[in-house]
């Protein structure tokens, strides 16, 4: 019995070996590749992002009298750097050479375990930099005055106003407890398009396989 048209699209696309649809098997090559190109540029500049945004907040800080905080923070932030730069390392070696399938489901493979470390990581990363800005901040050259005025009106608990403190080391153990779904919102909100696609491609392909 002669094959269909769908059996031989199948055929075409699970096997790599098969000149049966070669156009194919490259139309969804080069659809894998660019999907992961972008992703790469956007991680990328992503990781970039941090490293200028970090230095310029450390300047600042210098500036405004709290150079601890400031260093807290870039310390923080370049580690968050150089750890999505391993997880950017672990990306690019994927095996290029697997059908675009098996290539995209590892890459979404990657996504979802890099969330998963990055998730854990932000327990500890968020508390730190909020608590680093309040401290920082309060403590700053640039607001003697305002801690004067405080202290004025009311008692301060080891030079921190005690309502405003309680209240940010909420936030902090808010953010730990939350730091999983705070940061797939963040991943969603950056990558949401490019994880659209590779959902969308994925769906494609295994549509083909049943």
């Amino acid at each position: 019995m002669e094959k269909s048209i769908e059996t031989i699209w199948k055929e075409g696309f699970l096997n790599t070996e098969s000149l049966i649809a070669p156009k194919v098997n490259s139309l969804y090559d080069k659809k894998s590749l660019h999907i992961m190109a972008k992703f790469k540029k956007m991680f990328l500049n992503n990781i970039w992002g941090i490293i200028i945004g970090s230095s310029l907040l450390f300047t600042g800080a210098y500036f405004a009298g709290a150079l601890l905080a400031g260093s807290i923070v870039l310390i923080m932030m370049l580690y968050v750097a150089y750890t999505a730069y391993n997880e950017l390392k672990k990306l690019e070696k994927i095996d290029k050479a697997e059908s675009s399938y098996l290539f995209l489901k590892s890459f979404k493979v990657w996504i979802d375990q890099s969330i998963e470390r990055y998730g854990k990581m932000y327990r500890v990363v968020y508390p730190i930099l909020i608590l680093a800005f309040y401290f920082g901040i309060w403590f700053s050259d640039s607001l003697a005055d305002v801690r004067q005025k405080v202290s004025e009106h009311s008692d301060l608990f080891f030079g921190l106003h005690l309502g405003t403190t309680i209240f940010v080391l909420s936030l902090a153990l808010l953010m730990s407890i939350f730091s999983k779904s705070i940061h797939r919102k963040d991943v969603k909100t950056i990558y949401g398009g490019i994880m659209n696609k590779l959902d969308s491609s994925l769906a494609e392909m295994e549509e083909l396989r049943d």
